[in-house]
């Protein structure tokens, strides 16, 4: 990466080395999900600048593909709660001194045929929080309510 001067996304695992060795969320570590990722993201960021690595962003993992995550429905509030608060709370991990990535979370369960609505919902709580960069299928959606966010 250093050698070619390219960027990187450090993304949060909670276990594992990657994420399919993930295995339950434990939504009792991250009542605040800052505190929860902050010392593993400075860990990171040092073997990584140690490297040479200078441009980073850091994604404390609101997509999280755990199990369950989205299929277990007896946490659907634990993980709404877990991924709006960390999109709230972005602009904590700033003190890193990198941007911050969010993958605009959908709730499949909870707005059902409509789940692409979800990412524009998802998107106020991230703009609030000062989320630098957005990854979203809702682009055009998501831009106007960003640009509309903007005028307040």
């Amino acid at each position: 990466m250093a050698d070619f001067d390219a960027a990187i996304i450090i993304c949060y695992l909670q276990q594992g080395e990657h994420a399919r060795e993930l295995g339950e969320f434990d939504f009792e570590s991250a009542k605040d999900p800052i505190i929860a990722v902050y010392d593993y993201f400075a860990r990171e960021i040092e073997k990584a600048t140690k490297l040479g690595v200078n441009k980073i962003f850091i994604d404390p993992a609101v997509g999280l593909g755990y199990t369950n995550f989205y299929f277990q429905y007896d946490y659907v509030s634990n993980r709404m709660e877990y991924q709006i608060k960390t999109l709230l709370n972005t602009f904590r991990l700033r003190k890193l001194g990198f941007p911050v990535f969010n993958q605009v979370p959908s709730a499949l369960e909870i707005f059902g045929e409509e789940v692409r609505s979800a990412q524009v919902f998802s998107a106020v709580f991230a703009a609030l929080g000062k989320t630098d960069v957005m990854r979203t299928h809702e682009v055009s959606k998501v831009r106007a309510v960003l640009e509309t966010l903007s005028l307040l």
